[in-house]
C-alpha cells in the first residue's frame, strides 16, 4: 500500500534545513529525525499547531515501522482515546499522521526556540532541554500506565 507524503507547514523548512545543516552546526542527519522529536516533544508539551500550507512532504518509507509507526500510534492513541485510530486504513491512517504533523509543527518552534537561538551550543541546549523535560516528567502527568490500561 502507498502511503502519502508526511506534511510539515512550509514556514518551517529553514528551521528543518538549519537543524540538519551539517557545515553550520546542524544535529540531525535527516528531516525525518527532525520531525519525529520536533511531534514527540510538541506532543509531550502539549503543543499542537494546526497548519495549511506545506513544504516538500517527507516519503512514509524513510519510517521505521519498529520505532517511528508506534510513536505516532501511541500519540494518535493519546490524542483520540479511541482504539479504531490503530487500524490501517487510509481515511485511519491519515488522521493519525496529521495529529502527529501538528504536534510536530508545535515541536518544532519548541526545538526552534531552544536549539537554533545559540547554534554553537545546540547539542548542549538538547541535552539540557531532554534534561529539563525529564525532571518536568516527575511532576507531570506524562506516563505510559494510562495508554496501557486503555489498550488492557
Amino acid at each position: 500500500m502507498i502511503r502519502r507524503r508526511i506534511k510539515r507547514p512550509k514556514e518551517q523548512d529553514s528551521t528543518y534545513r538549519r537543524l540538519t545543516d551539517k557545515d553550520e552546526f546542524g544535529l540531525f542527519n535527516s528531516y525525518k529525525e527532525v520531525f519525529m522529536l520536533a511531534g514527540t516533544i510538541g506532543f509531550l508539551e502539549k503543543k499542537r499547531k494546526p497548519f495549511t500550507s506545506s513544504a516538500e512532504g517527507l516519503l512514509w518509507d524513510n519510517f521505521s515501522l519498529e520505532t517511528d509507526e508506534p510513536t505516532i500510534n501511541m500519540v494518535a492513541l493519546t490524542e483520540t482515546q479511541d482504539v479504531n485510530i490503530l487500524q490501517d486504513d487510509d481515511e485511519t491512517f491519515d488522521k493519525k499522521l496529521r495529529i502527529f504533523e501538528e504536534y510536530a509543527a508545535g515541536g518544532i518552534e519548541i526545538l526552534e526556540q531552544k536549539l537554533l537561538e545559540q547554534p554553537k551550543y545546540m547539542l548542549n541546549n538538547l541535552f539540557d532541554m531532554i534534561m529539563n523535560m525529564e525532571n518536568d516528567a516527575s511532576e507531570k502527568e506524562r506516563n505510559l500506565k494510562g495508554i496501557a490500561d486503555m489498550i488492557f
